[in-house]
């Protein structure tokens, strides 16, 4: 398969509102701090949330809701490129592939609880432009003059990734120059209530692969890239994907799905296992994804380094892969080659396979010539899906 660089990319996170504010939080490093969001039960959980997200212009009312006020934070940071790119490309060969899990069901919640409490619908009933999933990438397409494919994957917490997949198709397959891709998802009560009633959620900020873990922390924000057939310095190597059909909702424990979908990533990118130089894992903080996916990489990429990022982002769900592949990048910018640190207790659980966790300020002291990342996205019904990334200068094309 064919390797997609990454022209630009723009992030949003509980780190900040740009590359740079979450690049300074990554490194430094700094975990953001807690909000916190009630559930139906009353019990306050805490939440990674971006603030201060403001409206969107009036152009867009129609528009507006918290998902598509996160992916113009996003889109914006990519503009300039876009808009080069639309000086030399017919605006039909600009596509646009994104991810979801919720899109604007926050602006579906309000204007049910109004009508309830009213019995008229307000103005955030408008179904089409701001719950619908297409509504996300229908709204980035207005945005950037895209007129090519335009279409929202939704596949939970692995919707992101291969959303970015789906774009490598679109442009591998001809039918684009240049695609917009990613992923956005915001906080909701339908996630924070759906994810309580499985007795996943922390009370506290998520302990990937410690003893202690009890659960995750849902978080919000998303990411969006620029992917085209060359001219990046960061490339799309490759992905794999994989289903486990186990449970609605649990991986399958011994890990062999997602090993699966590694394997799979790396035999598309052309690479072997000793060129994976660092995992992003999922590390969602629960028992069974820890559990799974540490006996995955153990089994798949002994050597390599790993972390879970969640602790600095919270799980933005369907957005998840596209919030780490930018975390990844900014892993492989880092001019003094550092890796996404791994923040929990210090307190391995010892029933999981070994890992070589990252820890604080990690360097890279020898050439990334040849090496690639992973990232991970695991979701409900066993939806796995893995990223390959790297340097295009590095050796690797």
């Amino acid at each position: 398969m064919m390797a997609c660089h990454i022209l630009d990319y723009g992030i949003v996170s509980a780190m900040g509102t740009s590359v740079e504010a979450c690049r300074t939080a990554l490194f430094a490093p700094t975990l953001p701090p807690l909000a916190f969001r009630d559930t139906a039960d009353g019990k306050p959980l805490p939440v990674f949330e971006v603030a201060d997200i403001p409206r969107l212009p009036e152009a867009y009312r129609q528009y507006d809701c918290r998902n598509n006020r996160l992916a113009l934070l996003c889109f914006q940071q990519i503009a300039r490129t876009v808009s080069d790119f639309l000086t030399r490309v017919p605006p039909e060969r600009l596509g646009v592939v994104v991810g979801s899990s919720t899109s604007g069901l926050d602006a579906s919640e309000s204007a049910y609880k109004e009508f309830k409490a009213t019995g008229v619908s307000g103005q955030n009933c408008c179904f089409h432009t701001r719950h619908a999933m297409g509504s996300l990438s229908r709204f980035i397409a207005e945005l950037s003059g895209a007129e090519g494919p335009a279409y929202t994957l939704s596949t939970a917490c692995s919707s992101a990734a291969k959303a970015m997949l789906s774009a490598r198709g679109l442009i591998e397959a001809g039918i684009c120059d240049v695609v917009i891709s990613g992923g956005v998802d915001s906080l909701c009560d339908l996630t924070i209530n759906g994810f309580n009633s499985l007795g996943q959620l922390s009370e506290a900020r998520i302990n990937p692969l410690s003893e202690h873990r009890n659960g995750l922390n849902i978080g919000e924000g998303g990411a969006l890239f620029v992917l085209a057939r060359k001219g990046g310095r960061i490339a799309l190597f490759g992905g794999g994907e994989s289903m486990d059909a186990y449970h609605m909702s649990a991986p399958l424990p011994d890990g062999a799905g997602a090993a699966l979908a590694m394997e799979r990533a790396l035999q598309d990118a052309g690479m072997e296992p000793g060129q994976v130089r660092y995992v992003n894992l999922h590390g969602t903080g629960t028992r069974a994804n820890d559990a799974m996916e540490s006996n995955a990489v153990h089994r798949t990429v002994p050597v390599a380094c790993a972390s879970s990022t969640k602790p600095f982002t919270g799980h933005c769900l369907g957005a998840a892969g596209a919030v780490e592949a930018a975390i990844c990048c900014m892993s492989l910018e880092d001019e003094q080659n550092r890796l996404p640190a791994h923040l929990f207790d210090g307190q391995i659980d010892p029933a999981l396979p070994p890992l070589r966790l990252v820890v604080p300020d990690s360097r890279i002291p020898e050439s990334r010539k040849g090496q690639c990342y992973l990232s991970n996205s695991f979701a409900f019904g066993g939806s796995n899906c893995t990223l390959v990334l790297g340097k295009t200068d590095g050796g690797v094309q």
